[in-house]
């Protein structure tokens, strides 16, 4: 049973979380139990549609414990070993919809109870998350909305008043946007320190296994020339939005990459890689930033290529841009070469990124929960200690 605020992405996280286990081989499907929000119900029935997942609701009755229990039944009779009920959304000071929450607990017995938390909700994390968990018993935590500018430190919090576990994040509103949460990678994430593993297995994900090998062996050496860019570009494309893969890149600023911009950001990529394509062998496999910035040559692919002269220098700058980044990356983390199946090992933890984290987070907690973690100097002491898991 799926519970959460107005407006977390609850209803979408339902059919993310149907998806996820519908690639695993489990038989889901999904129950409406939102009779309070108008529209609810068609909202799952388009998502459970797109993902070819049967679900259940009405439009006629008004009891959302009674809906809850149809569903449940028929879906256990069609032989359903993963039913997810979606409940309304609510605010911790409305109390009639707390109860209507219990009544629905009590009509399904859910296995699991999952509580849906906005990822930039901050300093209001605490106290909601501890009024959801007064109401049922909150088994799991999802953070959802960490895509671009969220970064999720209130996830710290509700955790913190669920004592319960962060078992998925939500990462954009596109059905393949959800994975499976890590503690070291959220950590990692949080201390501006990126996800070079999380990075390295949606790399993996998308770029054919003749071609990993070479490639991602190129990056790590910062050996980039623009056949290996062209490589990266069709990769990015097929990793979701270019704000939540660049949040991944350490020392890359997530904010360049502003949100509402990654639809522009995939079509700028789409003509860089046109651009590419009009180049000669000799320009593909060169190193040399300065072959690319001759007038004459920017002016002949901007022809060739069909593209604007401006378009050209776009892509020449986020090549110097790409090229002088991998070395300075390669140099921070002093990486052994990379072994078998691409992996990466992490980068070393930045003091200042670390040090501007713990302020952000002492504004965005609540005192009290600070008070029991012993303070800034407690929260950095919890951040060095998970810096050091897995090493």
């Amino acid at each position: 049973m799926f519970v959460g605020l107005q407006g977390s992405g609850k209803t979408t996280t339902c059919t993310k979380y149907a998806y996820y286990y519908k690639k695993k081989n489990w038989k889901p499907a999904l129950v409406c139990a939102d009779t309070f929000r108008a529209g609810a119900f068609d909202q799952l029935k388009q998502n459970a549609t797109k993902a070819s997942i049967p679900f259940y609701g009405s439009y006629t009755e008004t009891d959302p414990a009674l809906i809850a229990a149809a569903g449940v039944e028929l879906f256990r009779k069609d032989g359903r070993d993963l039913i997810i009920v979606d409940t309304s959304g609510r605010h911790k000071q409305e109390a009639a919809l707390f109860e209507e929450m219990r009544q629905v607990a009590e009509a399904v017995s859910p296995d699991l109870v999952i509580f849906v938390m906005d990822g930039s909700i901050g300093q209001a994390a605490f106290d909601q998350a501890k009024a959801f968990k007064e109401s049922v018993e909150v088994g799991a935590v999802i953070v959802t909305k960490l895509d671009g500018h969220a970064k999720g430190g209130g996830a710290l919090s509700a955790v913190s008043a669920t004592r319960s576990p962060v078992i998925f994040i939500g990462t954009g509103e596109h059905m393949d946007q959800f994975e499976s949460f890590e503690t070291k990678r959220f950590v990692s994430r949080l201390l501006g320190r990126g996800d070079v593993s999380g990075l390295m297995d949606k790399i993996q994900d998308v770029i054919p296994e003749d071609k990993q090998p070479e490639l991602l062996d190129s990056i790590q050496r910062g050996n980039v020339s623009m056949r290996v860019m062209r490589d990266v570009f069709e990769s990015f494309l097929n990793m979701g939005p270019l704000s939540s893969v660049m949040a991944m890149i350490p020392g890359f600023d997530s904010n360049i990459m502003q949100q509402g911009n990654d639809k522009n950001s995939h079509l700028a990529v789409k003509h860089y890689i046109t651009i590419i394509e009009s180049m000669t062998e000799k320009e593909l496999d060169s190193t040399n930033i300065k072959l690319f910035q001759e007038s004459s040559r920017i002016q002949r692919l901007a022809i060739g290529s069909g593209r604007g002269v401006n378009e050209v220098a776009g892509l020449v700058e986020a090549y110097r841009h790409y090229s002088k980044y991998a070395t300075q990356a390669l140099k921070a983390a002093n990486l052994p070469k990379m072994g078998k199946g691409g992996k990466m090992p992490d980068m070393p933890l930045n003091p200042r990124h670390m040090q501007q984290t713990l302020q952000r987070m002492g504004s965005a907690l609540p005192p009290q929960l600070i008070k029991q973690m012993g303070g800034i100097g407690g929260l950095q002491q919890l951040m060095k200690s998970m810096e050091s898991m897995g090493k």
